[in-house]
């Protein structure tokens, strides 16, 4: 079975994109009595749309035994190869772990939004590993997962 699912992250969309629209204000209008010169405004907006581009939206992706993360336009891409799938669970994601890429006490978090995730614990070369996948739709994950990843 194959899965691939996108999550896009409409906070992170929206906040990049008033950040950006603040500093062009501020840059035409010359706000404040130390106005922002066109160097520095260009420097940041350029950081803030990069890193927006970056972390809009997350693809997670099952081919196999191989798990897949990609971040926005796909800079960011991290591979699970599944030897052994030992527990998966689908739990509830505190708010205060965010989203993005997050180290937890029950292990790393890739999230992009909502409060769902499926924790994957399982063995890579012989290494046992947890992960927490954010998705919207972890019954699914779960389903392909167990099905790819034999126990």
């Amino acid at each position: 079975m194959k899965y691939k699912q996108s999550q896009f992250g409409w906070v992170v969309i929206i906040l990049f994109t008033l950040l950006v629209a603040f500093l062009c204000l501020a840059y035409a209008f010359q706000w404040g009595g130390n106005p922002l010169p066109f160097i520095p405004f260009l420097a940041l907006s350029s950081i803030l749309v990069i890193l927006g581009l970056m972390l809009y939206k997350l693809t997670v992706e099952v081919k196999g035994t191989t798990l897949r993360l990609s971040y926005g336009i796909g800079l960011i891409n991290l591979k699970f190869e599944i030897d052994v799938l030992e527990e998966t669970e689908i739990i509830r994601v505190p708010w205060y772990y965010g989203v993005g890429i997050r180290i937890t006490p029950k292990g790393m978090l890739y999230s992009i939004h909502g409060w769902k995730a499926l924790q994957i614990n399982f063995k890579s070369k012989g290494e046992s590993k947890r992960v927490m996948v954010g998705t919207a739709e972890p019954e699914l994950l779960k389903k392909v997962l167990e099905h790819n990843c034999k126990k």
